[in-house]
């Protein structure tokens, strides 16, 4: 309980205050006009509630020279002090309302916004929530903590997995051979853009093999004559005997082509009848030339087929494809080759002279038989040992040329599109199963798991306090009802809930207002237009109470009100007194701050009402030097009374002997006879009329009129009114020169005094 406020430096109007000598009770009623102050001496009590130091930081004072510093002693003699900018400790035991409270918690401005739902929630809650409000509090910021914790691991890796949804990333298996892979995607890639240029290319083709027919020559070889005549052969022979060269048959042979019959083609002399010459023709016939022609032949066919000029024609064929196959190596690899030239000359070189011998045998003998089965073998022998390098190089060439060929096929519908995605494929693979990708999806993992748990505890306690919200919200509800409806409000709350909506916590509630929902935000009718000040206010306060009269600690709470009756309709006062009785017989102190002294008389005779020994403690708030504001006693009783009660104390007082201002009592006796005859005759003496008017309306009165009655008074009244007039401007310009007498002053005190106590002149 707060005992004393000690001292108040620098805050606001309050520079240099102290209220030392007056004691902070169970009741504590402060007085003080408006603008004098309570509400920094409500903000300072909030200050010290929440250990908020900018709220007293904000309200330093202006023009003044002293920083704030504040001494408050509560219970005990325990002192409490802000200085330097900062408090000695919080006291949350101490509630204000005043108008913070409605700014924070209920609306700001005439709009209600998430934070006054948030501040609501809160306070409404209270202490029984405190725990469940803070599990819940402390698992959503463990769920954000995680859930921070996945979103920064997965940021790390964001860079891993750029075009690539993680999801798959996260799944792509290790590629052992990527690189190479890779390799020939890029070629690939490469060669589509490059598709016109390498289509352009030269495909390597076969090699033209040589062709010689053995089986032709060796059938030239192998033909003999059988139908040459006998004689002719024996004659012709005999002849060629005699010439003794086996080319003479030739010789003469190819002689007799050129001859007419006639004569001879060599020396012209006349052959007809010569039987040497007949044996020639027959010798020579058709058949026999037809040989010679074919033997004569062969020097050129075999010439021709075993020219050297086949291998140099292979070798520059081959060197040809070689350098075809070349150009292709980058786009599609292939088996190398070469044609060694040597050993095919050689074989063709011996081929040639194998040949040749057989054909010269023949020459010699055109119409014997040459070359036997086991020559052709040979001779084919020779021949395929020039071949076979060169069908195995062909070979090697159709496989690479097959190659090209079908590269080329899939080039041409290649899409760059889909091999980028292999390569993004590829190339995301690489990355995922780097050490760093793999420790942090790792560590992803486990955040994962951490986070689905800190969501699973967060939503289970925040269950917990759901449950909690909804059986104390409707609660509230009922009593803020109950409280708006005592106070004579046209409007109730409706649907009073909360909910997580942006994360925290918040109240949520509706107005009703003549059958019709309010809105609190927004829409027409809304919160800002459908309510007057007096209701804001009236609803604000109806949530003070409600909270606080539910709080389980309330016998432990100082429960402050700052100017409860501020924008209240005057039909609200009374219950406005109900409500802080019952907030004083529960809480351990009452603090009350207002502007009307009437409101705190009233509440302190119904607090003594209810017990005549209740502890009260009342002062105020005055003016001090420089138009600052201090402390001071106040007389309640004297604050309230009116003129005719003041005039009447002040005369009584001076004739019971209290030291008076002569001249002060000798003004009143008039105003406290005009206050007497205005409450005997309520209605029937005009407030305009000066005292000596008042006097003739009585005399001049007839019946019925109540004032007959007072008619005994007039001589007295008139008397009495020619002392005391004197002294009043109103009568007397003079007045203030006029010398007062105590005694003669006190016969008309006493003469005035007797005609209010008993109705009459004194005798």
């Amino acid at each position: 309980m707060l005992e004393r406020i000690s001292e108040i430096q620098g805050v606001g109007l309050l520079h240099d205050a102290s209220a030392k000598s007056h004691t902070c009770r169970k009741a504590t009623l402060i007085y003080g006009d408006n603008g004098r102050g309570k509400s920094t001496l409500a903000t300072i009590l909030r200050s010290l509630s929440i250990g908020d130091a900018s709220l007293i930081t904000h309200r330093k004072t202006l023009d003044g020279k002293l920083p704030p510093k504040i001494t408050l002693q509560f219970a005990n003699g325990h002192p409490v002090t802000f200085s330097n900018g900062a408090w000695s400790e919080s006291r949350p035991e101490v509630l204000v309302f005043d108008a913070n409270f409605i700014e924070l918690n209920v609306h700001s401005g005439g709009a209600v916004n998430t934070n006054h739902r948030k501040n609501l929630l809160e306070f409404a809650l209270g202490e029984p929530a405190v725990a469940a409000r803070t599990a819940a509090d402390k698992a959503t910021a463990d769920a954000k903590k995680a859930s921070e914790d996945v979103q920064s691991l997965s940021s790390q890796l964001a860079g891993y997995h750029t075009g690539m949804a993680f999801v798959q990333f996260e799944k792509l298996a290790a590629v052992s051979d990527a690189d190479t892979q890779l390799a020939a995607l890029q070629a690939q890639i490469g060669a589509a853009r490059n598709l016109n240029a390498i289509s352009a290319k030269a495909v390597p083709s076969i090699v033209t093999e040589p062709t010689f027919d053995l089986e032709s020559v060796f059938s030239v070889l192998r033909t003999s004559l059988k139908d040459v005549h006998a004689d002719a052969e024996k004659v012709v022979k005999e002849h060629l005997g005699k010439i003794g060269d086996e080319a003479a048959e030739g010789w003469i042979s190819q002689g007799l082509q050129f001859g007419d019959g006639k004569s001879c083609p060599y020396c012209n002399q006349d052959v007809e009848g010569n039987d040497l010459i007949k044996a020639y023709q027959t010798h020579f016939n058709a058949a026999y030339g037809e040989l010679k022609a074919k033997v004569t032949a062969l020097n050129t066919t075999v010439s021709t087929a075993t020219s050297a000029t086949h291998v140099t024609s292979i070798v520059q064929a081959v060197a040809t494809a070689a350098a075809r196959v070349s150009a292709w190596a980058e786009q599609v690899p292939t088996d190398s080759f070469v044609f060694d030239p040597i050993p095919a000359e050689k074989a063709l070189k011996e081929l040639e002279e194998f040949l040749f011998v057989l054909v010269h045998q023949k020459q010699g003998s055109p119409s014997d038989a040459a070359g036997s089965p086991e020559d052709l073998a040979k001779a084919e022998q020779l021949w395929s040992a020039v071949l076979t390098p060169l069908k195995e190089v062909n070979t090697t060439i159709k496989a690479a040329s097959d190659l090209i060929d079908d590269y080329k096929g899939k080039l041409a519908t290649a899409n760059t599109t889909t091999l980028q995605q292999q390569v993004l494929q590829l190339e995301s693979a690489k990355r995922r199963h780097q050490q760093v990708v793999v420790d942090l999806i790792a560590k992803l993992g486990i955040a994962r798991k951490a986070a689905e748990t800190a969501e699973s505890v967060k939503k289970a306690e925040r269950e917990k306090l759901d449950t909690l919200m909804k059986a104390t919200l409707s609660k509230y509800e009922k009593s803020i009802n109950t409280l708006l409806k005592n106070f004579g409000a046209s409007f109730s709350i409706e649907g009073m809930g909360a909910n997580f909506r942006g994360g925290a916590a918040r109240s949520e509630y509706g107005l009703l207002l003549r059958g019709k929902t309010v809105a609190l935000e927004g829409g027409h009718p809304s919160f800002a237009t459908a309510l007057s000040e007096g209701d804001k206010r009236t609803l604000a306060f109806a949530f003070f109470v409600a909270s606080t009269l539910a709080d389980t600690k309330l016998s432990t709470r100082t429960v402050v009100v700052d100017d409860p009756m501020c924008s209240l309709d005057a039909n609200r006062k009374q219950h406005t007194k109900a409500v802080l009785k019952r907030l004083h017989a529960g809480a351990a102190q009452l603090v009350v701050l207002a502007h009307d002294p009437y409101f705190l008389r009233d509440l302190r005779d119904a607090f003594l009402k209810v017990d005549s020994a209740t502890p009260i403690s009342l002062f105020q708030l005055v003016l001090a030097a420089n138009d600052y504001t201090s402390f001071g006693a106040l007389d309640i009783d004297k604050e309230c009374e009116s003129a005719y009660f003041q005039h009447h104390r002040v005369l009584n007082a001076f004739c019971d002997g209290t030291p008076s201002d002569s001249r002060a009592v000798a003004k009143a006796v008039r105003p406290m006879l005009e206050g007497y005859l205005h409450r005997r005759f309520p209605g029937l003496v005009s407030k305009s009329l000066l005292f000596g008017q008042v006097v003739i309306q009585i005399r001049d009165a007839g019946v019925p009129s109540p004032l007959v009655h007072a008619q005994n008074l007039v001589t007295e009244l008139n008397e009495i009114n020619d002392y005391a007039g004197q002294f009043h401007h109103d009568t007397n310009p003079g007045a203030d020169t006029v010398v007062v007498v105590a005694t003669e002053l006190k016969t008309y005190v006493t003469r005035a005094l007797h005609i209010v106590h008993r109705g009459e002149a004194m005798a």
